[in-house]
């Protein structure tokens, strides 16, 4: 059972047991059922990123030193003395699997250790015995090898650096498709990991950081895609982050639904913060434009293969999207089909926009007035205030954009807000009739 509602069970079961809803005998069972209830998240999690720290000061300190007297040292001392850290590192762990295999502290602290001194051996030995390459090649050999750390010791820190280095890597060849499409399967490599992690506990904080660093290597993959497809396909990302933001969304509605505390909820907060700014950056009249403006190319057909990737990647992230609209529009989930909605309005808009950006950009402020208005009624419906004040929100910011928007004059902001009072009005009017009924 979730730990919070295990907390409120034994808080209310006094309570129940006294107004002889329960008796203290079913009561006592439930207790032993459940067991006792350990607060050591936060003790734990204070007792790994200590680990953390610890071992990220001695690697630091150990890289200061060598390089004191660096200069003075012979080629073989020199490699010696960068691969004994590392040899150190790896006997430790050893012992660490084999003494300690339950002690989370101990693996993550021990696994950062090894994973900085890789790449500081990899430097060292490339520096002592000059061997060539680029920092691109590095990172990558870098990210290979301390990629097994985060299955083999069943760690968090190598994964998290393991992604963030591939995206490092991903920048260095924004201009180079080919090369760029490696990163899917790097990505891939480091799912297993997440998956098994979210397995043991999804409510736990490494689970959350998991996510985190997954969606935003996952964001950066696909920013890539739009690079490419620019070229050939002007103003994709309209499609695509509409998409990717409505997935990360009802996944996060989907997976996480009994999470009650904010940071465990990361999917559900890239989603929809990313549906809320796609919505906004499209009810203004300049991203239509864009489409106008640009004029369709035909690619060398050496560039045309990753383009086709880049392609079946944004209709399996765009289908994956409409599935999951249809999937929560038949349980009839307003908010979440709704928001979901966000990709076919996308695809709505920019068909229209090849013959006119001002119906696109209308159609977009209505999608935007229409979400706000639906989050404050169903917010006011199921007494949930952050769902109102989501809605509220988003209201004031079109609100907001519209009266400072340079490209329409008086009388349309004018109109604008008239009939925005009218909606809220009639809004008004029929929950009053509906309450006296």
């Amino acid at each position: 059972m979730n730990k919070q509602a295990l907390q409120w069970l034994y808080e209310e079961l006094p309570s129940l047991v006294n107004k002889d809803i329960l008796s203290q005998t079913t009561a006592d069972k439930l207790h032993e059922y459940y067991g006792e209830l350990k607060n050591t998240d936060k003790k734990s999690f204070a007792v790994i990123l200590c680990s953390i720290l610890g071992a990220l000061l001695i690697a630091s300190g150990i890289i200061l030193l060598f390089a004191h007297n660096w200069e003075q040292l012979s080629r073989p001392i020199r490699a010696g003395v960068a691969l004994l850290p590392l040899i150190i590192g790896q006997i430790l762990a050893f012992w660490v699997l084999l003494k300690h295999a339950t002690s989370h502290a101990l693996k993550e602290s021990i696994a950062t250790f090894i994973s900085l001194m890789v790449g500081a051996a990899i430097a060292l030995i490339s520096q002592t015995y000059n061997i060539s390459g680029d920092m691109a090649d590095f990172i990558l050999v870098w990210m290979l090898l301390i990629l097994p750390l985060a299955y083999l010791m069943e760690t968090t820190i190598p994964a998290l650096i393991y992604t963030v280095g591939i995206s490092i890597w991903l920048s260095y060849y924004l201009d180079a498709p080919k090369q760029a499409i490696i990163f899917w399967p790097l990505l891939a490599m480091v799912i297993p990991h997440f998956i098994w992690s979210l397995h043991q506990d999804k409510y736990n904080f490494r689970a959350g950081i998991l996510v985190i660093a997954i969606a935003t290597g996952f964001y950066l993959g696909m920013a890539q895609t739009i690079a490419n497809l620019d070229k050939l396909w002007p103003g994709s990302w309209f499609i695509i982050c509409s998409s990717i933001a409505t997935v990360f969304y009802l996944l996060g509605i989907l997976q996480f639904k009994n999470l009650t505390t904010n940071w465990q909820k990361p999917l559900y907060y890239f989603g929809g913060l990313g549906i809320f700014v796609i919505m906004f950056l499209l009810s203004f009249r300049s991203p239509w434009e864009l489409i106008k403006e640009h004029k369709f190319v035909i690619l060398q057909w050496n560039l045309l293969w990753p383009a086709l990737v880049d392609y079946f990647l944004t209709l399996a992230i765009a289908g994956t999207a409409i599935a999951m609209f249809v999937y929560y529009a038949k349980r009839k989930d307003l908010v979440a089909s709704l928001l979901g909605a966000l990709p076919i309005v996308a695809i709505i808009g920019y068909g229209i926009a090849t013959i006119s950006v001002v119906i696109p950009m209308l159609l977009f402020n209505a999608f935007m007035f229409i979400v706000s208005i639906t989050q404050i009624t169903v917010g006011i419906k199921t007494n949930n205030l952050s769902t109102v004040n989501i809605g509220m929100f988003v209201l004031a910011a079109l609100i907001l954009a519209r009266f400072f928007d340079n490209d329409a004059n008086f009388i349309a902001k004018g109109l604008v807000f008239i009939i925005i009072g009218i909606g809220f009005l009639i809004r008004v009017e029929a929950d009053s009739r509906a309450d006296t009924r």
